[in-house]
């Protein structure tokens, strides 16, 4: 059921596909009644598409606190990144605060995300594994590199109505010089 709410393109395709059929049906009948049919296959699939978009579905959320966060490392926004990162989660929060005094970050760039949910856990908690990309400079000069390619397991909680990062771990760090 969640593939029809992670993605507009299933209601879509499938809408696309029962008009296109309806319509080879009129054409070939003649019946006017098939007219009433199209209109409400037209309805049915406005309708999908608009539940499409107000369902946010987990694989959604976590993937918005995901983009949050990185949003806030690009703008340098401390009080942003650590709305992403559980209170209780003191590592990130020392971490975030330590990497945002140290490095001028351009871009933040989250590639290959796939996301593991452990929902039998109380309160349910997410792998999510992707490719960290960031670019920027280090303030103290120490660091040659400007580009990191870096392979991370992000760990997230539902807390509330929110998915928030608890912990992560890093499985490989590729400085590049620029």
């Amino acid at each position: 059921m969640t593939f029809f709410l992670e993605s507009p393109w299933p209601v879509l395709f499938i809408g696309i596909a029962v008009e296109a059929g309806l319509a080879m049906a009129l054409l070939r009948t003649g019946q006017g009644k098939l007219l009433w049919w199209m209109l409400l296959v037209g309805v049915l699939t406005l309708a999908g598409f608009g539940i499409e978009r107000l369902v946010v579905t987990d694989r959604e959320a976590v993937t918005n606190t995901l983009d949050a966060a990185a949003a806030a490392v690009e703008d340098n926004d401390l009080e942003r990144l650590l709305g992403c990162i559980s209170p209780s989660a003191q590592r990130p929060r020392n971490d975030s605060r330590m990497v945002l005094d140290r490095f001028d970050v351009d871009k933040a760039i989250i590639h290959n995300l796939e996301i593991d949910f452990n929902r039998l856990t109380s309160p349910p908690t997410a792998h999510a594994h992707f490719q960290a990309i960031g670019t920027g400079r280090d303030r103290k000069g120490q660091i040659p590199y400007n580009t990191y390619t870096q392979r991370v397991v992000v760990n997230l909680r539902l807390e509330g109505d929110r998915w928030l990062v608890t912990g992560y771990s890093i499985e490989g760090v590729t400085p590049q010089r620029p």
